[in-house]
């Protein structure tokens, strides 16, 4: 059983010996002056930080909200490097940054993270990893949405910070502005699992008891579940809150075989879980359903998997997986949004096993797949299936067809294929290495043709950089505009290759 109540955190605290720097709760801190009531409770673990802690803290205190209305917990693993020392040039200069010194390395952040909430005094809580930073008005647009709408829970837009470029993590929870709704009714929302952009009611932690697992890995998702269990209603923001650092500088993330496998075997521990808390079958359904096919099943879908020397290890944690199926209510497989992850899980419930692999095989290095349309609808054909999987749904496709310029203006039309026509909301053109600079474009539709236009005017508000067009729809999900210049045929030591030539003419290459 996984330990979620957060003891381990309370007998360290209660350890006459743990070492705590600016400790909020000392008996005479607490006797003599006792310090204002803060806003909210910041909790960052640390372990090794010595590169990236700096830029961490400045963010905290350079909010908008003002540094003095922040609690700022810091909890290092016992760190090697220098991290403690730089930490207490801060603590020194702040009595509202405590450092909390741990005896041993832990080696998880859930315990960590713990100790930060049992110390926490604010009406508000968010946590911050020890290599990232927030948007300088981050905690304000959170605590001001918070006391707008006295949710439990809100989230922002994560935007991840490569050497080269920028992205949105997560992009449906912060796509759109909600207040006062169920986590239960936000598309995908329990897709996005991490503690970045996040805060939440500090008593709705303390009420029900909410604490991190003593886990390796998806501490996170078990938390996270939990606080979305017991919210009575969320927010979210298109607003920047956080920023994750994935820089070349930041190479230590673990994504090596061993430790994929090692997570996919924390996703069953939170399955069971999730599975003991009795949920209504619904609430269930959606939080099962993001581990069974986006954590576990995806993982094949993968070069990782495909490239791999031993893949019995990986359909064995697919076959534990599928062995807490067994007392379901309901059939797992029928919840899978992505067809052809259905048609993965149905074969190897059938005990395909080749099938399975060959089936993710061909999703990985087949650059020329067909796809036919069916009723309106688009299928890949699987070219070594004759039976019921020979045709595979794909949930939308959209195939750019002509275009031309008059006057300044760019017009395109588009062929569009799928589930979700009638819900498409507008063509997103979009910066690939910045967030923000994109633009949307109106269209008009006639069965399945989209028609649009780009004028000279509209551009002229972004900035110079290479974009992408994409359909947005359902208002949280794109759908990539396909133009094929290249299909390519290897036969008898000879490749030919059909293509568009730089004249725009239909060229072939053999050689």
């Amino acid at each position: 059983m996984i330990a979620t109540n957060g003891q381990k955190a309370r007998d360290l605290l209660a350890d006459q010996n743990l070492h705590i720097i600016n400790n909020p709760s000392s008996f005479f801190k607490s006797l003599f002056n006792k310090p204002k009531p803060k806003k909210v409770t910041v909790i960052t673990a640390v372990y090794n930080g010595e590169n990236f802690i700096r830029k961490t803290i400045e963010s905290v205190i350079s909010q908008t909200i003002g540094f003095d209305r922040i609690q700022y917990i810091i909890v290092d693993d016992c760190s090697t490097d220098s991290t403690r020392d730089i930490i207490q040039e801060y603590t020194s200069k702040y009595k509202n940054i405590s450092l909390v010194c741990l005896p041993y390395n832990i080696g998880s952040p859930g315990t960590p993270r713990n100790i930060g909430i049992e110390m926490a005094l604010s009406k508000y809580i968010t946590f911050l990893d020890a290599d990232d930073w927030l948007h300088n008005k981050g905690l304000e647009t959170l605590c001001e949405i918070l006391d707008e709408t006295n949710d439990d829970y809100v989230v922002g837009k994560t935007i991840k910070v490569e050497s080269d470029s920028q992205s949105v993590i997560g992009e449906y929870a912060s796509v759109m502005e909600r207040r006062k709704v169920s986590p239960f009714s936000i598309p995908h929302f329990f897709y996005h699992m991490g503690p970045t952009s996040r805060m939440m009611k500090l008593s709705l932690l303390k009420e029900h008891e909410i604490r991190f697992p003593e886990m390796r890995f998806a501490e996170d998702k078990l938390f996270f579940c939990d606080v979305f269990f017991h919210a009575t209603s969320v927010s979210t923001t298109t607003k920047p809150i956080y920023y994750v650092n994935r820089t070349a500088e930041n190479s230590n993330s673990l994504t090596r075989t061993v430790n994929v496998l090692e997570k996919r075997k924390s996703d069953i521990q939170v399955i069971e879980y999730i599975k003991s808390k009795n949920l209504p079958i619904e609430q269930e359904k959606v939080a099962l359903t993001r581990l069974y096919e986006y954590d576990i099943v995806k993982t094949f879908d993968s070069q990782l998997f495909v490239k791999s020397e031993k893949k019995e290890d990986f359909l064995n944690i697919l076959r534990q997986a599928v062995e807490t199926t067994h007392n379901l209510r309901y059939d797992f497989r029928s919840e899978f949004k992505t067809p052809i992850y259905r048609a993965a899980i149905d074969l190897f419930v059938e005990d395909r096993m080749e099938d399975f692999i060959k089936l993710f095989e061909w999703l990985k290095k087949d650059k020329n797949k067909k796809i036919i349309i069916k009723d309106n609808l688009p299928y890949y054909e699987v070219p070594f299936f004759n039976d019921k999987y020979q045709y595979i749904r794909i949930p939308m496709l959209a195939r750019a067809l002509d275009s031309h310029i008059i006057d300044h203006t760019y017009y395109q039309s588009v062929e569009v294929f799928g589930d979700d026509i009638a819900n498409i909301n507008y063509i997103l053109i979009r910066d690939r290495t910045r967030v923000g600079n994109e633009v949307k474009i109106d269209f008009e539709r006639t069965g399945n043709i989209l028609t649009f236009k780009v004028d000279i005017q509209t551009l002229s508000d972004i900035e110079n950089s290479l974009f992408t067009f994409f359909i947005r729809y359902n208002d949280y999900q794109l759908l990539n505009i396909k133009r094929i210049l290249k299909n390519q045929i290897s036969y008898s030591k000879r490749n030919y290759s059909f293509y568009t030539s730089v004249a725009n003419n239909l060229g072939l290459s053999i050689k």
